[in-house]
């Protein structure tokens, strides 16, 4: 209560953790890897359940998410919910209630209102929102939104660990890859992707400033946004990048065809984790949606040898997962010819595929929060 008075929302502890003394380093400093991870989310403020199914979902709900109570109003991803726990709370309601789901209807009705009301519809009935270009993470809220550009799975569903995080006045958005809504789309390019992405954009957003992410793959498409956007005169004030690099001069990968045996085992080593397994949130998938994103995936691949980047005006914010990397390897700096300004990296530890785990996620976010909140009172100050 004392710190809600005197801090924005998102500096604000959503948890406290007792300890009998803190770690330090030889230093003498506080030695924040040794800090154990919080991992207990506040609880539920919405309105209690009116009915037995609803009662169920609610416990299931705060089983899951570790909180003493849920209201069918709460947003599961806000209490501290992402795509992995989404995998178990799936599983648990198939159990309990038998009911089968899959764990995309929780992208689309992350309270429990709204998913009893899509438990009432039709078998099978869907919003679509969870595979359509534009994600709608959160629309609420009066700050500019962040969108964040898909890896190359094509989908930005690991983007939803971010809401925890973020101020609660600042909407979020994904951008996913076409094929998933319109399987007859043709494979586009780069060109291709950001015109209609732009588009997308702009149904949300008409006119800047923009804050862009992009983790991986993502990061070169929310680059070559920016470029564009700035090209048009737009303001882009918060270009951020998680783990992202351009292919080099010279660099000649191998080529993926879609009924390649590697395939599964170079999504599971993006998206650290294998897409098969059933504790994986795209064990959810239907047939054609899998075949899609085995699709998207391998057209992402080889579209690697035909990407050329322009130059963005301004700083990149980059965050480098540095428990995989070698001497010799991709480094940040890669970015520089590719920008006026400076790239600002943050070193996060955890191999490339785990950037959107819950623990390196968190601290990526705190670093978003905290640049967003920056922009939006030097907008308030001009």
């Amino acid at each position: 209560a004392h710190t809600a008075g005197l801090l924005p929302e998102y500096m604000v502890p959503s948890t406290f953790t007792v300890l009998d003394r803190l770690p330090l380093t030889t230093n003498g400093k506080v030695d924040h890897r040794a800090l154990p991870t919080p991992d207990q989310p506040t609880a539920g403020t919405g309105r209690a359940p009116r009915s037995p199914q609803e009662e169920t979902l609610c416990r299931l709900f705060a089983e899951i998410l570790g909180v003493p109570a849920v209201g069918i109003d709460d947003n599961f991803f806000e209490l501290g919910g992402h795509s992995l726990l989404a995998t178990r709370l799936i599983s648990r309601i198939r159990t309990t209630l038998d009911i089968e789901l899959p764990v995309r209807t929780l992208f689309e009705t992350p309270t429990i209102a709204t998913l009893v009301q899509h438990l009432d519809r039709t078998p099978g009935s869907s919003s679509g929102d969870s595979l359509g270009v534009l994600l709608p993470l959160r629309v609420e809220g009066d700050l500019d939104p962040l969108f964040c550009v898909h890896p190359a799975i094509g989908l930005s569903w690991a983007y939803s660990g971010l809401l925890r995080h973020l101020d609660r006045q600042q909407p979020l958005y994904g951008l996913q890859a076409r094929k998933f809504s319109d399987r007859d789309a043709s494979t586009p390019g780069l060109e291709e992707m950001v015109e209609d992405y732009l588009k997308e954009i702009r149904t949300v957003q008409p006119s800047g400033p923009y804050s862009l992410l992009g983790w991986s793959f993502g990061g070169i498409v929310a680059h070559s946004l920016a470029v564009r956007l700035q090209e048009e005169g737009e303001e882009v004030t918060l270009l951020a990048m998680m783990d992202s690099y351009l292919p080099t001069d010279g660099w000649e990968g191998e080529r993926l065809s879609y009924d390649s045996p590697d395939v599964l085992s170079a999504i599971a080593e993006s998206v650290g984790h294998d897409p098969a397994s059933p504790e994986s949130p795209l064990s959810g998938l239907g047939a054609d949606e899998f075949s899609a994103l085995v699709n998207v995936f391998v057209d992402i691949a080889n579209l690697s040898d035909h990407i050329s980047a322009g130059k963005f005006m301004g700083d990149i914010l980059f965050f480098a997962a540095a428990a995989d990397k070698t001497d010799g390897e991709l480094t940040p700096d890669i970015w520089s010819p590719h920008t006026t300004g400076r790239v600002e990296v943050h070193a996060i530890d955890c191999v490339h595929g785990a950037m959107t785990e819950p623990g390196p996620l968190s601290e990526i976010a705190q670093v978003l929060a905290a640049r967003l909140a920056d922009s939006s009172v030097a907008r308030g100050n001009a």
